[in-house]
């Protein structure tokens, strides 16, 4: 099943060429997952820079990789070698604990994920105010899972930091990445 390629221009047309070339690389990537039903590449150029955000779902999947270089093929290629280093180290631990039938950390189900249902913007008024401000704000579908499935669902995104159920206690929590490499879980006290 070829994966729906959605290429979009942030205040900059696509040229054919460009959306081609995204949907050329991005059909590779079923090579290491078959089940990313769509992908969609968001270019622009900013300071410039030019800037290429790709992200890929399917099957629980959420995966997302940006690049910005001075070329916006050069920023695509980094982007999608990017995501294609990652879905090949998803793919090899999936393997490996389907052959194992477990985690080295715990004993868990199958990889369950979540996905984005809505990115719903925020109000935007022209302010002269300089304080922060929540520009963005995303609804998200959170299946349960447990810790190794959030460790390497905060892996695939590429954040620092990943909310999920967990399927044990059915609280949401939060598993980040902590600067010495290593994995912190924040648990909510009630």
């Amino acid at each position: 099943m070829a994966i729906a390629v959605k290429v979009k221009g942030k205040h900059l047309q696509v040229t054919e060429g460009l959306r081609e070339h995204a949907e050329h690389r991005l059909q590779k990537l079923e090579t290491y997952f078959q089940n990313i039903r769509e992908a969609i590449v968001v270019e622009s150029v900013e300071g410039g820079q030019h800037r290429v955000e790709i992200t890929l779902e399917g099957d629980g999947l959420l995966l997302r990789g940006e690049e910005r270089t001075n070329d916006m093929y050069v920023s695509l290629d980094r982007v999608v070698d990017k995501l294609e280093q990652r879905l090949k180290k998803f793919k090899s631990k999936h393997t490996h604990l389907r052959n194992h039938q477990q985690s080295l950390r715990t004993n868990v189900a199958a990889t369950n994920g979540s996905g984005f249902d809505d990115i719903l913007p925020a109000d935007s008024e022209e302010d002269v105010d300089d304080t922060p401000r929540i520009v963005r704000t995303k609804a998200v579908t959170m299946k349960p899972m447990g810790i190794d499935d959030a460790v390497q669902m905060l892996e695939l995104t590429d954040h620092e930091w990943f909310v999920y159920l967990d399927m044990d206690t059915h609280l949401t929590q939060v598993v980040y990445r902590r600067r010495d490499g290593n994995y912190g879980l924040v648990v909510p006290k009630i």
